[in-house]
């Protein structure tokens, strides 16, 4: 007699650990990694010199800062919150060479790219500093990044603000309190 146990070990497929989890976010980051130097032209966007000659525009993939015009609110007053994303940025990327591998293109031609120096992910520590937010819903090292942010007040997580895509949809912060208003529309 078979047991029914046995019998359902006998035509179970083998259990494999899974090697990684599968990131959506990286899936369509295709190597080489191209290095070069780059400098920031606002909190999500950059002009990367290839080492090998040519320049492109890169935006971190998964990543949406404030547009360079944006405005924020702290404590009910105005902060140029777009000029600061651009400016973390730029410290992250000054005297850094950095590896980016090519992920497709954005809506405007950009080329979305990972971007590192060395094991350090710019998009992540973006996250981290609180002058970005992500729709990698899927990528646990931004989700985690960005979360830590959260919790502790850091960068846009200090005040008000508009979230960047529903910002250049023509959404601004009106008077008083803006809650919930850096949620995409």
């Amino acid at each position: 007699m078979i047991r029914p146990l046995a019998l359902l070990l006998a035509v179970m497929p083998p259990v494999v650990p899974a090697s990684a989890f599968w990131d959506p976010v990286t899936a369509e980051c295709r190597p080489p990694a191209h290095r070069g130097a780059a400098e920031a032209i606002d909190g999500d966007t950059l002009r990367f010199a290839r080492t090998d000659g040519p320049v492109d525009i890169l935006r971190l993939v998964s990543v949406d800062a404030p547009e360079l015009h944006q405005v924020c609110r702290i404590d009910g007053e105005p902060w140029d919150c777009g000029f600061e994303a651009r400016a973390v940025l730029a410290g992250l990327l000054e005297g850094r060479e950095l590896a980016c591998m090519f992920c497709g293109f954005a809506r405007d031609g950009a080329r979305d790219a990972l971007c590192r120096d060395g094991r350090t992910d710019i998009g992540e520590e973006m996250l981290r500093a609180g002058m970005a937010t992500s729709h990698a819903y899927f990528a646990n090292n931004l989700q985690s990044a960005e979360s830590q942010a959260i919790r502790a007040g850091r960068g846009l997580w200090r005040g008000d603000w508009v979230h960047p895509a529903a910002w250049r949809k023509g959404r601004r912060l009106g008077e008083g309190r803006c809650g919930g208003c850096y949620l995409p529309e």
